[in-house]
Order: structure tokens, then C-alpha cells, then sequence
């Protein structure tokens, strides 16, 4: 076997294995926990949507966000505010990355992901606040 059917052998078993996006499906830019940071304490952050579920909001959740879990999101579309757009966490990126592709196809404009969730969050010593302390 020569060295140019292996390669392509191996490409073609790495593109099965990688996720891709598909055509013309759009994905939300990130916005880092310090840009999101910066942008609340100047007054002009986005609706911060916690899109996990009640159980771990109340555990932990970043002060101010709204929970709807992704599940629960298409339902409750009209509770999402945009004049200043839109981000949103889960714990890591994947339940966040569902709920943005609910809004974006509903036509929400300026929808944002927190890179890294809320452990990117917690990570940069930002506060978090716990719903049997509010």
C-alpha cells in the first residue's frame, strides 16, 4: 500500500470521527468570561441564559442569569430578552451550543456563548451566586 493511500485512508476515517458543522448551520460566537465580565460592570451586558437544569442552577450559576434549560428553550423563546443580545453557559459549552442553535434558528439576532461555561467562569474568579443565598 503506498504512502498516498494510506494518508487517505486515515483522512477519511479522522473526518468520520470528527463532528463537523454542516452547511450553512450557524454557530454563535464565544464571548470569554472576561469580555462578559467587563460588559456587565459597564451596564451593557447581554440576557445571561443558564441553559442547564433547576437542580444545578440553584448548586451554582453566574449572579443575574436567567435559567431555562436547552429542553425547555423553544417553549419559552418569548422570555429572552435582545435588545442587548443574548449569552449563553452551561457547565462546559455542549447544552449551551444546543440552546444557541434554538435561538438562531428562531431568527434571535446577537447570540453569544460563554466560552468555556461556567467552569471558565468560576476558573477566572469571577462570583457566583447559589439560589438559596439570594
Amino acid at each position: 500500500m503506498n504512502s498516498s493511500r494510506v494518508l487517505g485512508t486515515v483522512l477519511c476515517v479522522l473526518s468520520l470521527l470528527v463532528p463537523s458543522v454542516g452547511v450553512g448551520q450557524q454557530i454563535a460566537p464565544t464571548l470569554s468570561p472576561d469580555d462578559l465580565y467587563a460588559q456587565r460592570q459597564s451596564g451593557s451586558a447581554p440576557q445571561i441564559l443558564d441553559v442547564r437544569t433547576p437542580e444545578e442552577f440553584r448548586l451554582g450559576h453566574i449572579p443575574g442569569a436567567v435559567n431555562i434549560p436547552h429542553t425547555d428553550l423553544a417553549s419559552r423563546i418569548d422570555e429572552v430578552e435582545t435588545e442587548h443580545g443574548v449569552v449563553l453557559y452551561c457547565m462546559v459549552g455542549p447544552r449551551a451550543r444546543l440552546g444557541e442553535k434554538t435561538l438562531l434558528d428562531a431568527g434571535l439576532p446577537k447570540v453569544h456563548h460563554l466560552d468555556g461555561g461556567l467552569a471558565a467562569w468560576k476558573a477566572a474568579g469571577y462570583p457566583v451566586d447559589r439560589a438559596d443565598s439570594e
